[in-house]
């Protein structure tokens, strides 16, 4: 009985070592609230890019305080710009490895919902399509992602009506959870704990 109380304590440091060690969320993306690049107060531009964003075949707009107010920061974008457009980045995954995508949208006032909405692409693959906010106001969603190891594209595309008004986008985020170095001698430690008592359980039958 004592063995198995010994067995299911060094289980438990283990697992708590473990659950420990992938305490510390890391940012993947550059630029998430499209505050790097600089836009006057009551302005909107045109981008063929922004700073770690691909734009598609129309580009990016990017707006400080017209048509509502960012989320995040002061920046906010539409990927309905003069037609549907769409922006992307790509991140270096880990086979396995589950990541979070959070990001915020809002209706663009005054707009159809039917020329409104932006679907959302993981790795070529549809992974949300998302209109009509609600109450008109910023929300936010969230998604569990996977990485296959290579470097995997994010694309936020412009759907409904092509008529340069369309849904707002800000406040993008990519996290995974990373190991803390200081966690790994802890791991190893209760699963070595583990093997040792187990092998001499054995070995006393």
């Amino acid at each position: 009985m004592h063995i198995k109380n010994l067995i299911k304590s060094a289980a438990l440091v283990a697992l708590l070592s473990g659950a420990n060690a992938f305490a510390a969320p890391v940012e993947l993306l550059v630029n998430g609230s499209f505050e790097a690049n600089l836009q006057a107060t009551n302005t909107w531009a045109n981008y063929a890019n922004l700073t770690g964003w691909t734009g598609g075949s129309h580009g990016i707009e990017l707006r400080n305080n017209v048509a509502g107010a960012a989320a995040d920061g002061v920046n906010f974008v539409e990927l309905d710009t003069s037609k549907n457009s769409s922006m992307s980045q790509s991140v270096q995954t880990v086979l396995g490895q589950q990541y979070t995508l959070t990001f915020q949208f809002e209706n663009r006032p005054g707009v159809a919902i039917s020329s409104q909405g932006l679907s959302v692409d993981w790795g070529g693959a549809e992974i949300a399509h998302v209109n009509n906010s609600l109450n008109g106001n910023w929300e936010t969603r969230s998604y569990s992602l996977i990485g296959d190891g290579s470097a995997m594209k994010l694309k936020f595309i412009a759907t409904g009506t092509s008529d340069s008004y369309g849904t707002s986008l800000d406040n993008v985020s990519l996290t995974a959870a990373v190991p803390e170095p200081e966690t790994y001698a802890m791991l190893l430690a209760g699963l070595g704990l583990v093997g040792v008592i187990a092998r001499r359980r054995k070995a006393a039958k």
